[in-house]
């Protein structure tokens, strides 16, 4: 993880932390959830379409899948640049782990606001 710098070791390992934290949020709040939950909301925030909880795991996965494939991509992209350029490597890294650090912070904020309506019924009204 540190092989292509303090920072970037750094930046690797919040990647990791925030790419699984959907899914421990997601095995604490799933249980105290019913079978059917509100998932879509109108402007007025009342809801609109109803589902099963299991729903509010593709935001988890997807952020897993997402982030375990940018960590991946990061070490391969800076491995081939490290071939030519050794020092360009760390920036190639960085910049992977910036991109991918951006994506799960957004998926990680999408499945707060669904487990926060889920669990509360409500959507954000405009």
């Amino acid at each position: 993880m540190f092989s292509y710098g303090r920072r970037a070791g750094y930046m690797s390992v919040a990647l990791l932390a925030l790419t699984v934290l959907p899914l421990i949020s997601a095995a604490v709040f799933l249980p105290q959830m019913g079978d059917r939950i509100a998932l879509g909301f109108n402007a007025a925030g009342e809801p609109t379409r109803w589902g099963s909880r299991y729903e509010l795991l593709g935001a988890p996965v997807l952020c897993l899948l997402l982030g375990i494939g940018m960590y991946v991509s990061a070490h391969r992209q800076a491995r081939a640049v490290a071939e030519k350029t050794p020092a360009a490597s760390s920036f190639t890294f960085e910049r992977f782990m910036r991109n991918g650090l951006v994506t799960v912070v957004v998926l990680n904020l999408v499945h707060a606001y669904l487990i926060v309506s889920a669990l509360t019924g409500v959507g954000i009204s405009l």
